[in-house]
Formats: C-alpha cells, sequence, structure tokens
C-alpha cells in the first residue's frame, strides 16, 4: 500500500508540473497567433511593427491571474471561502454541529502533523468541501452546512482529512494558479466582449473597408480577441479538469492516512453519489476543481474529478489509484 501510495504521488506531480507549463505555453502561443492574425487581416490599418494586440492579450491574462494570485497569497484560503459565500465558524460556538466540527479538525490537524486552520461553513444543502490557501500556515477548510447534517462523525472526519491531504500535498497552491488563469482567460472574454460595444459605436460611422482589405480595425480586434479567450478558456479548463483529477485519489488515500478508517472517507462518497443535484454558488465556478466533488460537470472532458465509482474502488481495493495508472507505474 505504501509503494503504491507514493509511486501515485510522484506520478501525480510529474503530470502536474507537464500540465502547467502547457498552460504557459498555450498562453504565449496564442499571443503570437493573435498577433500575425491581427497583422494579416488588417490589412494597411496596422503597420506598426510593435506587437500590439499580442501584448494586450497577454496583459489581461497574467495582470488578471496576477492579481488574483496577489489575493491569494495576502489574504489565504479565507479569501476564497469568503468569496464564495462561506462564514467563518467561531471558534466558542455553541452549535453541537459545528463544535463537532472544530473538534474534528483539530483531531486531523494532529494526525497529519499540520497547523489547525479557521473553518468556514458554506450555506448550502449538497455534501462537499474545499480546503484553500498557498500554504498549511494560511490555508482554510471550508465544509457545507449539507456536510454537516447529511454525515456521521466518520464520514464527516473522512471529508475533512481529504480536504487535509490536499493541504498536506500541496493542492493548494496548484489549484489557486490554475483558478488565477483561468479568470485570466475569461477575463478576456469580458473585454472582448467590451470592445464589441466600442466597435459597434465606430462601426456605423464608418464602412466596412469599401473593398479595401481590414474593415474596422477595432471590431477585428474584438472578433480575435474574442476567439482567443474562448480557446484559450475552453483548453485551460480541460487542462484545469486534468490536473484536478490527478490530485483527488491522493487526497482520498490521506483521508485513509490521516483516520485509518476508509469506510469514512468512502461512505461519505456513497452519500455524495446518491445526489441528484448542485447547489454549490456560481461565483465558485473558478474554484470548482477544488472541491471535494464536483457532479455539476457532466461532460467527461470538463470533469475536474474522477467519478465516484472508481475513486471508492480505490478505497475499497487500497490500491489508492486507478487501474489506468498502475500499467503506468509499473512500465520501465
Amino acid at each position: 500500500m505504501a509503494m503504491n501510495f507514493w509511486e501515485a504521488q510522484r506520478r501525480a506531480r510529474s503530470r502536474t508540473s507537464l500540465y502547467l507549463a502547457i498552460f504557459i505555453v498555450l498562453t504565449l502561443g496564442m499571443a503570437v497567433l493573435l498577433e500575425l492574425l491581427f497583422h494579416n487581416l488588417s490589412g494597411n490599418q496596422y503597420q506598426t511593427g510593435f506587437p500590439i494586440l499580442g501584448l494586450i492579450f497577454l496583459g489581461i491574462t497574467f495582470g488578471v491571474a496576477a492579481f488574483q494570485y496577489s489575493m491569494f497569497q495576502t489574504y489565504g484560503g479565507k479569501y476564497v471561502a469568503e468569496s464564495v459565500g462561506a462564514q467563518r465558524v467561531d471558534p466558542n460556538t455553541i452549535d453541537p454541529k459545528e463544535r463537532q466540527l472544530l473538534h474534528i479538525v483539530e483531531e486531523v490537524a494532529i494526525a497529519s502533523s499540520l497547523p489547525v486552520p479557521p473553518v468556514y461553513i458554506m450555506d448550502v444543502k449538497q455534501i462537499n468541501a474545499f480546503a484553500a490557501g498557498l500554504s498549511p500556515a494560511n490555508a482554510a477548510i471550508t465544509i457545507t452546512r449539507g456536510s454537516l447534517h447529511k454525515l456521521s462523525r466518520d464520514e464527516l472526519q473522512g471529508i475533512v482529512a481529504h480536504e487535509f491531504g490536499h493541504i498536506y500535498n500541496g493542492d493548494m497552491k496548484i489549484s489557486l494558479r490554475l483558478a488565477a488563469m483561468i479568470m485570466g482567460f475569461f477575463f478576456v472574454l469580458y473585454m472582448a466582449l467590451r470592445l464589441f460595444r466600442v466597435a459597434s459605436l465606430t462601426g456605423g460611422r464608418r464602412q466596412s473597408g469599401g473593398g479595401r482589405r481590414g474593415g474596422n480595425p477595432i471590431l477585428l480586434a474584438a472578433l480575435l480577441l474574442l476567439g482567443a479567450g474562448a480557446v484559450t478558456w475552453f483548453a485551460g479548463s480541460i487542462l484545469k479538469a486534468m490536473v484536478s483529477r490527478e490530485r483527488e485519489y491522493l487526497a482520498d488515500a490521506c483521508a485513509v492516512q490521516f483516520t485509518r478508517n476508509p469506510d469514512g472517507i468512502g461512505n461519505a462518497l456513497r452519500k455524495i453519489a446518491k445526489e441528484q443535484y448542485s447547489d454549490m454558488p456560481k461565483q465558485g465556478m473558478a474554484y470548482s476543481h477544488m472541491y471535494l466533488d464536483n457532479h455539476a460537470n457532466l461532460n467527461a472532458f470538463f470533469a475536474t474529478h474522477p467519478p465516484l465509482r472508481k475513486r471508492i474502488e480505490a478505497i475499497e481495493g487500497r490500491t489508492y489509484m486507478p487501474e489506468e495508472w498502475k500499467e503506468d507505474i509499473n512500465s520501465p
């Protein structure tokens, strides 16, 4: 079991580094393509040798990502928790469910040799949870209200230990980097739509080119930015999902390691599998890959989590990895 766990951890980390590199290459490559298309399609209206549109794309993407990441650095996991509407649990609360949750968090912190993080509750009915922060020192754990009322103590301990697994493995830093990049791609889409509005105001006062190649350069820039934003957001969402799926099996394994009770996390996942709805907040879409489960994504390409059936089978079989990993790990 130990060899499987450590080999799976090594595999997930190496794959994650590859996917993060692809993110950077994707962004830079799209900026170059965007500049070439704008230069060729705009004709004699864009003669400067300075790559204006490509730098605008890079500036928006990396600027928004850098701003979001700076917020994560400054405020830690509480910034993410509060941005989705979660409320911090008062350490002196007299609510029995909340007291139990705080005790569980303290227990798992001791078992994992990690600091005790602040605990937040999200007021939704679905069973779910997530951990956020760039380091164990500024991490926060968020649990849904549905988890408190639908799970037994062992099951609640299992999902808390799963989130501590993400903290222990350094998954939060990777997840927040991915979230920041996706926000950057999305903001390109937003700015392109705003540029369309500007183009529509100027378009009525000028012809589409009168046979001259290029037409309205603002409209062309808006179209190209819209296409670039859509492609990078689409590809980035798939990469985000691939990275996230790599980490969930390890967090499940940590849940067993910290609690010594595979039935806790296993039974919690079985209860999640029976839920037929998702009421997680829409403002948390950028962080959906950090959830304990995200079955709102039904498309396999965008699925940020492995199928619950496979996760349960990995826990039951004490392999802590899916069948398809074994061939990669055992190959020379």
